[in-house]
């Protein structure tokens, strides 16, 4: 059996799984902080419900599939231990840091959601929902090219992006009247 293939395979999977969470977890953070404007019953219900989702996905979906993830990259870098000088690794292991401080910030916007919707607004829980989408962005270039060119390439398709994005946020929040 090939560990390395197998490694890979098992953080390719816990990525994808990660990643899927992390979108829907932050976008379920729109729906609960706008159940805070609604009126009883509807909203109380809305927010214990949302509350419900959002713990079981972080808990039982998305904290297996970080550490997945972790165990598989790091597993592989033991196997390849020469990727750890190159400068496109280290870009792509701060990319990562990055990622894991922004699971546990969900974690953090989950308790403040409970607690009279404190946090961030409902458009700016949207544009908190992109910061993954650019990391993801840079990694892959990065995994792909296994060099910088892949982050040049990844940086001018992140900056389009994000512009995109940008853009759409606040069309879209302009059409919903916020």
């Amino acid at each position: 059996m090939n560990v390395y293939l197998l490694l890979k395979a098992l953080h390719i999977i816990g990525f994808v799984t990660w990643f899927a969470g992390i979108f829907y977890l932050v976008r379920l953070f729109v729906y609960h902080r706008e159940a805070w404007d609604m009126e009883a019953p509807r909203g109380e219900i809305l927010r214990t419900q949302y509350q419900v989702m959002e713990g079981r996905l972080h808990r039982i979906i998305q904290t297996p599939a970080m550490i997945l993830t972790l165990v598989g990259g790091v597993g592989m870098l033991v196997l390849q231990p020469g990727w750890l000088s190159s400068p496109w690794m280290h870009v792509k292991l701060t990319l990562v840091a990055g990622l894991v401080v922004y699971h546990f910030s969900c974690a953090r916007h989950m308790r403040r959601l409970r607690e009279a919707g404190k946090g961030l607004s409902s458009f700016g829980y949207r544009l908190y929902n992109e910061l993954p989408t650019l990391a993801l962005i840079a990694i892959v270039m990065l995994a792909v090219w296994k060099s910088l060119k892949g982050l040049g390439v990844g940086v001018a398709v992140l900056l389009s992006l994000g512009l995109l994005f940008f853009v759409a946020a606040r069309l879209y929040r302009r059409h919903r009247g916020e």
